[in-house]
């Protein structure tokens, strides 16, 4: 229910009907929002590390790549022997490959092929009864190995949680381009509301200086019929000089601030930029604390990164668990042997099982004490608590923001009718005022006086709506409802 009040109320607020760039320059705020997001390079920064772990997702499914290793070999040796009817040179040729294969379970296959040939010289001392009587020999051998763990890698944590832990990193880089969002919407709506309110200065002012001119004009008439002093005519020139500074100060303000906000939306620095206030139509928020709270923890990126870290984290935890177990591996093999003198024929034998080799066994091991897998696993339980503490510190952080903008708001609503009075009443005196000077009856200080109080009461009565929107905005940032309905949560 709140959540639904407060899209529509904030939808109204920043979704306006009039042109977003239009040819007076005016910006509607979710324009200005849309610019930046599409422009500022803090958006396209964050988004490397989302391509950066789909790679490295293709990384840890390459864990489960085979692996091929191929090796010929051609030696020629001649050794020097005591014994008159060994051979005295060795010619071979061998030719070694190999495939190995992880599977996802964590277990692993091996296939291994090994092909030679061994010729052997003899002296020619040695009578033929005494050589070989096969010579060259020709060797085949294929075995093919099958390790399965008991223990540690098991399952293979190594590849799925790390698939797992990938999954969840992904997760935060995406939520945390919304968070750089957010804070590029932070300055965006700060700067977009002081150009507001430096307008209304500036407008103002300008008003005083139009005010002022026509005290000048009309004491230079009554001081030529010598009806005031030279002195009543200074005081209203040192008025004039003084409304026409505080104009000057005030454009120069806006000046400033229109810059900044076009280098944000990284346009010209001297771009001209109008806004657009809702005076006639302001949001009415009707929501307590507790309820903003719970729409910022549902919403906003900051917990769902928390979360997805938290969760990426556990992954983490199991991996450093199975590598903390002792490695106990269950090995079975199988492989055929053929020798003979015929190349073709023992090609042909090393596929059969007719000369073969099987075996079963268990392999066991370990790193005494392991202090090196213990210290990884403390490691990831204190990021875990780490996390945890980032949550309540983002948790209050939050709720400052949220208790700051809804005072905000409550005072700007509080305080509306009644600056509302007080300009209308300081018109009313300044009016009153004038028309007693015309007949007499007062003096220059006194509508100096009173011309400056009219003027602070129409900066404090036209800041007051901006106040109101401002804080609305803020409130409609801080619950995750502005950027969720400009579409930058994933």
């Amino acid at each position: 229910m709140i959540s639904r009040l407060f899209a529509s109320i904030f939808t109204g607020l920043l979704l306006f009907s009039s042109p977003a760039w239009g040819a007076d320059s005016s910006l509607a705020l979710d324009s200005v929002l849309q610019h930046i997001f599409s422009k500022h390079p803090d958006i396209a920064l964050s988004r490397i590390q989302q391509r950066n772990l789909a790679i490295e997702n293709n990384n840890i499914e390459g864990l489960l790549d085979p692996s091929i290793t191929l090796q010929t070999t051609v030696s020629d040796e001649t050794t020097p022997t005591t014994n008159p009817f060994a051979a005295s040179g060795t010619n071979s040729t061998s030719l070694t490959s190999s495939i190995i294969k992880p599977l996802q379970d964590g277990s692993s296959i091996t296939a291994s092929l090994n092909y030679n040939s061994t010729r052997f010289s003899y002296p020619s001392s040695v009578p033929t009864a005494f050589q070989a009587i096969i010579n060259p020999t020709y060797q085949h051998q294929i075995d093919l190995i099958y390790r399965y763990p008991l223990l540690r890698g098991h399952g293979n944590p190594n590849y799925t949680e790390q698939l797992h832990a990938n999954h969840y990193n992904q997760q935060a880089a995406d939520w945390a381009v919304a968070q750089q969002s957010e804070q590029l919407a932070a300055q965006a709506i700060a700067l977009y509301y002081q150009i507001a309110a430096n307008e209304i200065a500036a407008n103002l002012a300008h008003d005083a200086v139009q005010r002022s001119q026509r005290l000048l004009r009309y004491q230079k008439k009554r001081e030529s019929f010598g009806l005031i002093e030279k002195a009543d005519r200074l005081q209203a020139e040192a008025l004039l000089a003084t409304r026409q500074m505080e104009a000057t100060n005030a454009q120069a303000t806006l000046n400033s601030s229109i810059t900044a906000l076009n280098r944000l939306m990284l346009r010209d620095y001297h771009a001209p930029i109008r806004v657009y206030m809702h005076n006639d139509s302001l949001p009415n928020i009707n929501a307590n604390l507790d309820s903003l709270l719970k729409l910022a923890q549902q919403y906003r990126p900051i917990f769902h990164v928390l979360n997805a870290n938290d969760a990426a984290n556990q992954a983490n935890l199991s991996i450093a668990t199975d590598q903390h177990d002792t490695q106990v591996d269950l090995i079975g093999q199988v492989g055929s042997r053929a020798l003979s003198g015929s190349p073709g024929f023992t090609l042909g034998q090393g596929f059969t099982l007719n000369d073969r080799f099987i075996s079963l066994g268990l392999e066991v091991s370990d790193t005494w004490g392991g202090k090196k897998t213990a210290a990884a696993i403390a490691k990831v339980e204190l990021e875990h608590e780490r996390i945890g503490l980032q949550r309540m510190q983002a948790l209050e952080a939050i709720k400052t923001e949220l208790s700051t903008a809804l005072n905000d708001y409550n005072n700007g609503m509080m305080t509306k009718a009644s600056a509302k009075l007080r300009r209308d009443a300081e018109k009313k005196k300044f009016t009153a005022e004038m028309k007693r000077y015309r007949e007499g009856r007062s003096d220059t200080a006194t509508v100096v006086q009173f011309e400056g109080d009219l003027r602070i009461a129409e900066l404090q009565d036209a800041l007051q709506n901006i106040q109101i929107e401002l804080a609305a905005t803020q409130l409609s940032l801080s619950t995750g409802q502005l950027l969720k309905g400009l579409g930058m949560y994933p």
